[in-house]
């Protein structure tokens, strides 16, 4: 599979005139969103990097032999060892794929060979090498993958509205290859299984037919370079900015969503998107519920008993609020139309103002006089009412 997409990615690079740089890239070399810790395949052999074919089939006949299931049916870690062993063979017994493991690496190689659609079809900008590294690994086509950041903002912000300039990491176009996944000026190999001829004879009884080579897929070379900087993927991780207009009344949890500003797409039609989730730090003022707002106002014994007013904040700056005689913990007044403005309406929420009552813990002798004369009154008052519903 690897060997027959980069064959065409040789394919591709002859009909290029400019050999694979500039602008070229690679379409389906695409970052895969499962990342792997893979094993090395040497080390699962138990074999060096520069180890001849030989070596290696003879490890892997041993280990095969070691970690067969059928003779370690007692053994619940035979067959996943058994797979790995096979998985790694797989891969460094065949010439073409192992020179390709050996440029990326066990990570960057599964993270390529984990993905799906053997689809990535060209490009209308007329890539050259269009299709190729979607059939290296067989990745399924997503576009770019969407970014997700969150933002900060005070109570007010949110209230109001504002314009912030959000930084976040996402997949950029690798600067070293152009997001192209090859270095400039790479050079086809011919294929060594078509001998160049782009077909091969295979017998089917008493016929020989005449078949398109899978390792070149006709096209009777191969190019098995990768970029160094991004291993063949056309992208890392680089900075991006936006500037974001968040509308006013926007809550805490809400998410926006920007079209387009999530990770570049190796096959440059169809960007991520990025999704901004609000944050609004608690007010020591205004509570928020809906687009209702909630405040509180202490008042003193004296003017809960005889009324009067106080200076309330509102949204807007702060206002008269009358207090009613003999006004008890816990009453609250409404101001209509002073809370938060509802999206993709005119209506506003209201504020509740919530009062409480500041007890003195301290009094001077005169107020201790009169706080007392009062308690007289009350007893008095009391006994009447006493008295007459006896």
């Amino acid at each position: 599979m690897a060997r027959a997409a980069a064959s065409r990615l040789a394919a591709a690079a002859m009909s290029s005139p400019t050999g694979g740089s500039g602008g070229a890239r690679a379409g389906g070399a695409r970052a895969a969103t499962r990342r792997m810790n893979a094993r090395d395949y040497y080390d699962v052999l138990g074999v060096s990097k520069d180890a001849s074919a030989q070596d290696i089939k003879k490890a892997y006949y041993a280990l095969a032999k070691k970690f067969h299931p059928d003779t370690n049916k007692d053994d619940a870690d035979a067959e996943k060892k058994f797979q790995e062993v096979n998985r790694a063979y797989e891969v460094l017994k065949d010439d073409d794929k192992r020179e390709i493991y050996d440029q990326l690496g066990p990570e960057a190689f599964e993270r390529h060979a984990s993905g799906g659609d053997p689809a990535g079809q060209g490009f209308p900008q007329g890539n050259p090498f269009g299709d190729i590294f979607g059939d290296i690994f067989d990745n399924a086509y997503r576009g770019g993958q969407d970014v997700k950041v969150s933002v900060e903002l005070s109570f007010m912000e949110a209230v109001q509205g504002c314009r912030k300039t959000i930084t976040y990491e996402a997949d950029t176009f690798c600067g070293t290859c152009n997001g192209s996944g090859v270095p400039p000026g790479t050079v086809p190999k011919t294929c060594k299984t078509c001998k160049g001829s782009g077909v091969i004879f295979m017998q089917k009884g008493i016929f020989t037919v005449e078949c398109t080579c899978s390792i070149c897929n006709g096209s009777g070379k191969i190019v098995k370079n990768f970029c160094k900087t991004c291993k063949g993927e056309q992208v890392v991780k680089g900075k991006m900015s936006v500037k974001l207009d968040i509308m006013a009344g926007i809550d805490d949890n809400d998410t926006m969503k920007v079209f387009g500003k999530g990770g570049a797409d190796v096959e440059r039609n169809k960007p991520g998107d990025l999704y901004v989730t609000i944050k609004v730090r608690e007010d020591p003022i205004f509570r928020r519920e809906g687009n209702h707002v909630h405040v509180d106002s202490v008042l003193s014994i004296s003017q809960a008993v005889l009324g009067g007013t106080v200076s309330v904040p509102t949204l807007t700056g702060n206002v008269t609020v009358k207090v009613r005689q003999g006004t008890q913990p816990g009453e609250k007044v409404v101001l209509r139309g002073k809370g938060i403005k509802a999206r993709k309406s005119s209506m506003f929420g209201n504020q509740y103002v919530h009062f409480n009552i500041r007890i003195p813990t301290e009094v001077t002798q005169r107020q201790r006089e009169l706080i007392e004369e009062f308690d007289k009154e009350e007893c008095t008052d009391r006994e009447r009412v006493a008295a007459a519903s006896g």
